[in-house]
Order: structure tokens, then sequence, then C-alpha cells
């Protein structure tokens, strides 16, 4: 038995128990990945699976069936274009780069495929379903929709640092309690939808909002008004406001943040002086894209560029 966050006893996974890797475990996987450490045999952890991959240079098609675990992939190396599908959204282009966090849907099953320019190795974790609607139940809090797979350009800082760490105790075959203590810390996050740094495209199909959101996409780099947005879709702006918040959950201002913010960690990675990705991302100034950024994801963009 282990604690729960809220302090009750809580069954610790069987040691029969298996996890449900959604494709990422066999011989057919043999030609795509080769695995060079799993939690579960080399650690003796139960509570998630965490495993690490070397791929394949490339790949034309490769159906990863749905999986009743959460499952975040972290690329740590390599470089390239990926391509992910699944049932509920088209295909979506993924850049291959070190620090690229993408997220299956449960229960969703995903098409892969990609051609790297060099070698790509991935982490890949695992929680129970189970764990975090336990977790969910214990604090009454209502299902938190997922991202959609791939859709992650900044992605969630505080889960890829956490894959890292995880990796380093594996390896040092550290005590179960370890793994317990992250699983436990990973559900209350997604439970509450903690870092949710990108967006999430309209829940409700409305193609106004739809045309508002790619407008913002196109235009992340120079200052948009409510009235221009509005006007781009024939509605008054109290009339956008009042649509687009019931679709996307957010105002149109904060939506428009959120990708700013996205496009600044894009262009961070890519190593764009700081200003030039001030300027490339609607920002007023250096200094005005610092505090933003701050706000959003817990740093600053001198710390996420050497994170």
């Amino acid at each position: 038995m282990r604690r729960g966050p809220g302090g009750d006893r809580c069954p610790s996974p069987s040691r029969d128990q298996r996890f449900d890797t959604g494709g990422y475990e066999g011989p057919e996987m043999s030609s795509y990945a080769t695995r060079t450490l799993s939690s579960w045999d080399d650690a003796g952890w139960r509570a998630l699976l965490l495993q690490r991959f070397t791929h394949a240079e490339a790949v034309e098609l490769l159906t990863l069936p749905a999986s009743a675990s959460h499952h975040f992939w972290l690329i740590t190396s390599g470089t390239g274009s990926m391509s992910v599908r699944s049932t509920t959204h088209g295909w979506q282009h993924v850049p291959i780069r070190a620090g690229r966090l993408g997220r299956a849907t449960p229960g969703v099953p995903t098409d892969v495929r990609y051609t790297s320019e060099s070698p790509m190795s991935t982490l890949q974790v695992h929680l129970p379903v189970a764990t975090v609607d336990r977790v969910r139940a214990q604090f009454d809090l209502a299902p938190v929709a997922p991202e959609p797979v791939g859709e992650e350009p900044l992605g969630d800082e505080l889960i890829a640092s956490l894959m890292r760490s995880l990796v380093k105790a594996a390896e040092q075959k550290a005590d179960p309690l370890y793994a317990d203590s992250a699983a436990e810390f990973l559900a209350v996050h997604l439970a509450t939808g903690g870092g949710r740094l990108t967006p999430r495209l309209p829940e409700r199909e409305d193609p106004r909002v739809r045309k508002v959101v790619a407008m913002m996409r196109e235009n992340v780099h120079r200052r948009l008004t409510l009235a221009e947005l509005a006007g781009e879709v024939h509605l008054s702006p109290y009339h956008l406001l009042r649509v687009f918040k019931q679709a996307t959950g957010r105002t149109p201002g904060r939506y428009l943040t959120r990708l700013r913010i996205a496009e600044a960690a894009r262009l961070l990675d890519a190593g764009k002086p700081l200003g030039e990705v001030a300027a490339l991302s609607g920002f007023s100034s250096p200094e005005h894209l610092s505090t933003a950024f701050l706000r959003e994801t817990g740093m600053r963009p001198s710390q996420y560029r050497s994170r």
C-alpha cells in the first residue's frame, strides 16, 4: 500500500500488472525501434513505465494501436520531420528535435511516419488511466480534455523535466517509492490540467472561431485588435468574445498570447537572438517577451533556452 496525494491509502500496482504500451512492445517493433531502458525490467517499478528507444532512420507508416495508458513521448536527440495522425485528428507535422514533447490520447490509435536526418532517440512514459481517474475522484475534479497528439509546440517543460529525472533514477535502480511519488505527481498534474502551455483548438466545431484562430496563427508576429478579428468573420467584438470563449474556454486575447509564447519557444529552440524572437512572436520588446514568457511557463526565455 502507498498514500495518495491526499494522504489516503491506495493500492500499489500489482507486480504481475503489465502496461498497455500502445504498440511499443513485441518482436514486430524491432525493425522500428530498439529499447535501451525499461523501468519495469531494469528498476522494478510498477507505478509507471519509463522506456528509452533509439529509432530507425525512417518509417513509411507505423500504426500504434490504442493504449489504455496516458502515453507521453519526449525526443531527446535527432533531427528530421515527422507526421502524426489519430482517429480524432488529421495528419499533423511535428519537427524532430530534442526537447519536443508529445502525448497520445488514451483509447485512440495513432499513425506515425517520419524521416530523420540524424538518429532519433526518445523517452516514453506510460501512466495508467486508473491512476489519474482515482486522483480526479479523490479531489472531485472534472475530466480535462487532453491535447491532440503531436500538437504541443512548446509542450510541458515540467513533464519533460520529470521524464529526464526518471531516466537517471531508473539507471540507478532507485527505490520503487520514487516511481510511486512521480506517478502521483504526474496524475495530479494531468487531473488538474496543470502545465497546459499551448491552447487547444476549439472543442466545439465553429467555422468562425477556427477562421479567427487561423488568422491569429498567420499574424502572430503583429498587433491584432479584437475589432479586426471580429471583422474577419463578420461578428461584433462582443459576439466574437462570447462565441470564442464558449468554443475554446479562453478569450481571444488569452488564446493569442499562448500562440505567441509557443512561437517564441520555437524561435528560441532555433537559436534566434532574443530581440528577433520578441519581434517575430509579436512582443513589443525583449522585456515584454520575458515578462509574458515567465508568466505563462514559469521560466525566463534564457532559462528555457538553457534547459
